[in-house]
């Protein structure tokens, strides 16, 4: 933070699919609700899915000038594949903030040294649900900038309602939102990372078909699941780029209907029958 001016630059960088937007919107949405003055800037691929999504949010009690910015004062990389895409704006003195149950402080450039992290995927998997890994993220971020948690969660609630609406997920997201809040960021002496997108293709093959499901862009999303008509489909034991489950297929069931390459939003899986 540059304290003549009381001006705060943070980089969040994620893929898309993270909630990265929807963090930073919050965030900038909450700062201008307490009088700052704000800029966001979401930087995606066309794809929005599966490509680098970042963004650039700066909060200050005076005019900002210029929303962009060379080098972030905070930077929250929650995903290995971002940190090439978000290197060139951070500097030595840069505080990163890092998701250690999926991201490994190696694979920073050595000139990178204020690390501080959360094993936020792991403890979303074990005590919210996954998919509340954003929740947690923006309740650190929150707490790291000063934003009142009753305000935070407001605007949540109006930005997220219509993931919202059932009482029990609703509960969820303000539990983890809270746990993010309070939790206690490791310094140093990082563990390994828990989680690790399995690298190579997985191929299910019979005398009839052949299925391909690739884990490095698999989002765990599970819509290929739901859409299976005769239930080939389910969750397995290797891990996609988010570190949620991926599918398994039983192609004894499966009848060749292309719904999982139709509705799959990432491209992840398709399965062909055999040439003969």
């Amino acid at each position: 933070m540059n304290k003549n001016t009381d001006t705060i630059k943070i980089l969040l960088a994620g893929e898309g699919g993270q909630g990265v937007q929807t963090i930073a919107k919050i965030i900038t949405e909450t700062a201008a609700q307490a009088g700052k003055e704000v800029a966001y800037i979401p930087y995606f691929g066309v794809e929005q899915r599966g490509t680098p999504s970042i963004s650039f949010v700066t909060i200050s009690s005076s005019l900002i000038r210029y929303p962009r910015f060379e080098a972030a004062d905070v930077a929250c990389i929650v995903i290995s594949r971002a940190i090439n895409k978000s290197a060139n704006y951070i500097s030595p003195n840069t505080e990163i903030i890092f998701d250690s149950s999926t991201v490994d402080t190696k694979k920073f450039p050595k000139t990178f040294m204020k690390f501080k992290g959360l094993q936020a995927t792991k403890i979303a998997a074990e005590k919210f649900g996954q998919k509340s890994f954003n929740m947690i993220i923006l309740g650190l971020l929150a707490k790291k900038l000063g934003l009142d948690f009753e305000i935070v969660w407001q605007v949540a609630q109006h930005n997220l309602a219509d993931k919202l609406k059932d009482n029990s997920i609703k509960e969820n997201n303000h539990n983890a939102l809270q746990f993010g809040y309070e939790a206690v960021l490791e310094e140093s002496k990082f563990p390994k990372p828990i989680y690790e997108t399995k690298k190579s293709i997985s191929i299910y093959k019979n005398s009839e078909k052949t299925a391909i499901i690739d884990p490095s862009l698999c989002k765990g999303c599970g819509i290929c699941i739901e859409k299976c008509p005769v239930k080939a489909l389910s969750f397995g034991d290797d891990l996609g780029v988010f570190a949620f489950p991926v599918p398994k297929i039983d192609l004894e069931k499966c009848i060749i209907c292309g719904n999982c390459r139709r509705f799959c939003p990432d491209g992840a899986i398709g399965v062909d029958k055999n040439s003969k």
